[in-house]
């Protein structure tokens, strides 16, 4: 008795409590309307979405450690001979990209947009001097190297593979109108499933009259302002480069960081690109970049694994992280 009771004033409780009151706000979905609103602006600011300019058709010159054999080439088991090469000349090409849109509302009238980005792209190289080792079992010490041919006749070769990335831009809704506020940079990994893709770190911009800015890979620190791999920009705050601040022929030195993993900085080579122009290698992740046109671009830093460079017999594989960091000229 007593619990049926206690269960009756519950109920006439909840009654009570709940009686008159509105139901919770429904999650805010957006409408047909609202995405083709926000898909117009996005047509309206191509220069927030391009991609492709992190490729260059032309081949440009790179300066990379002489070819020698080392102890763990003699690891291989598939064949007796091993071919590497030296590159003297490379360049980064792109085949296709599928640029797909995810729109996702908030119930505070926002949108966040993910652009999608995915490529079949290839590595293209000249080489202009190519060694053939010859391996031969060495009693109870196992597999050593014999004999090296060397072919110095040059010639081309290419790597391909596929690469993704995403970057992300944020949409407020006024009531009246939607406004594009903010964006995200971009980090790109080629391959796209890879597992030795090098991490960078940070890089540096140093300007001729000693101004510095510097962009890091991620912080969860609220009071930093920075710029930051991991975090929206506001369109109106982005890293400017002013040409005053340059050199006379418009140079900007660039330093690169590494981030911490598996990869080493010996086993890689950098390479810095402004708006699809002026590709340029980066020796030991130093060196400057000449900077051209004016407004909104995109500034790509390349650090590659430089393996995939040498090995063609066993083949190497092509793996890179690029970083797509929009910027300001003026």
């Amino acid at each position: 008795m007593k619990k049926s009771l206690l269960s009756l004033l519950m109920i006439v409780g909840m009654v009570l409590v709940t009686c008159g009151n509105e139901p919770p706000e429904e999650f805010y979905n957006g409408t047909p309307e609202d995405s083709t609103a926000i898909q117009t602006l996005l047509d309206n600011n191509p220069e927030l979405q391009v991609g492709v300019d992190m490729f260059d058709t032309s081949l440009i010159a790179v300066t990379l450690p002489a070819v020698n054999f080392v102890v763990s080439d003699s690891y291989y088991r598939v064949d007796s001979t091993i071919i590497k090469q030296h590159v003297d000349m490379c360049g980064f090409r792109h085949i296709d990209r599928n640029l797909n849109y995810d729109f996702w509302f908030a119930k505070d009238t926002t949108c966040t947009v993910y652009l999608y980005d995915t490529f079949g792209v290839y590595s293209y190289m000249h080489w202009n001097e190519r060694q053939t080792g010859y391996y031969f079992w060495q009693g109870d010490t196992g597999i050593a190297l014999d004999t090296v041919l060397v072919d110095s006749t040059g010639g081309s070769d290419s790597l391909a593979m596929t690469g993704n990335g995403y970057r992300i831009i944020f949409f407020d809704y006024d009531g009246t109108d939607w406004d594009l506020k903010r964006i995200s940079y971009g980090t790109y990994n080629f391959p796209a499933a890879g597992t030795d893709v090098p991490s960078i770190q940070e890089v540096k911009l140093i300007c001729d009259n000693g101004d510095r800015d510097s962009i890091i890979q991620s912080t969860y620190d609220t009071l930093y302002t920075g710029h930051v791999m991991n975090r929206f920009r506001a369109v109106d705050s982005l890293l400017v480069i002013d040409y005053a601040n340059l050199t006379s022929d418009s140079l900007l030195t660039i330093q690169t960081v590494l981030g911490f993993g598996t990869i080493t900085d010996t086993m890689v080579q950098w390479y810095a690109s402004i708006g699809g122009e002026n590709r340029v290698h980066l020796p030991g992740g130093i060196g400057a970049l000449k900077i051209t046109g004016s407004g909104i671009t995109n500034l790509y830093i390349e650090c590659v694994v430089q393996g995939g460079y040498y090995y063609v017999q066993p083949r190497g594989e092509y793996e890179s992280q690029v970083w797509l960091v929009p910027v300001r000229i003026q």
